[in-house]
């Protein structure tokens, strides 16, 4: 692998202090890993200083497996989500040149799930959203700003809509004290 540019976006706070248990058969540690630019880092590492050798591959699984989806959607550093969209990527369609690279560690499928959730992640820090979406209805008429309620009971082609739209209108001028349409 290349050295990546993220060598100077690591923390050296980011590893943990205490030693992780060791994994029984092997003599090597994976330590956990707090940001992505430090799994970055020791993922580079270890894979400048890979051997043919049984122990190292292991090693080097394990510490990939730490990357889930659910920490790739708390990543709030968007250089370290592009160059991790890089890394997916090339997994994707190894060249061929790595002895032990990512493309070894996940399956396709799991390797299709991790570029969504990194792609995704990559646009939702380009717009700007570092928390995501709350959840809820794909309608709920209580969120809307005023001029786009009155743009939907204008305009939207559902009547059950249209109504509960304008039963949330009669609710905002009732707290408002407008009492000028009934």
């Amino acid at each position: 692998m290349l050295p990546s540019p993220l060598l100077r976006y690591a923390h050296e706070e980011s590893v943990a202090a205490a030693p992780p248990p060791r994994v029984p058969g092997s003599g090597m540690i994976v330590p956990p890993f707090s940001t992505l630019a430090a799994w970055l880092v020791e993922i580079d590492r270890q894979g400048a200083l890979m051997r043919p050798r049984s122990r190292l591959y292991e090693r080097f699984d394990r510490t990939a497996r730490t990357l889930t989806p659910g920490r790739i959607r708390r990543t709030e550093d968007p250089v370290a989500i592009g160059e991790l969209v890089r890394w997916l990527r090339e997994a994707r369609y190894p060249g061929g040149h790595n002895l032990h690279g990512l493309d070894r560690v996940w399956s396709r499928a799991e390797l299709g799930v991790l570029i969504t959730e990194a792609v995704n992640r990559q646009r939702q820090l380009a717009i700007g959203r570092v928390t995501p979406r709350p959840k809820g209805p794909p309608l709920d008429p209580r969120r809307l700003p005023d001029e786009r309620l009155e743009h939907l009971i204008q305009h939207h082609r559902d009547l059950q809509v249209v109504e509960a739209l304008r039963a949330e209108r009669r609710r905002r001028e009732s707290l408002r004290g407008d009492h000028a349409t009934a």
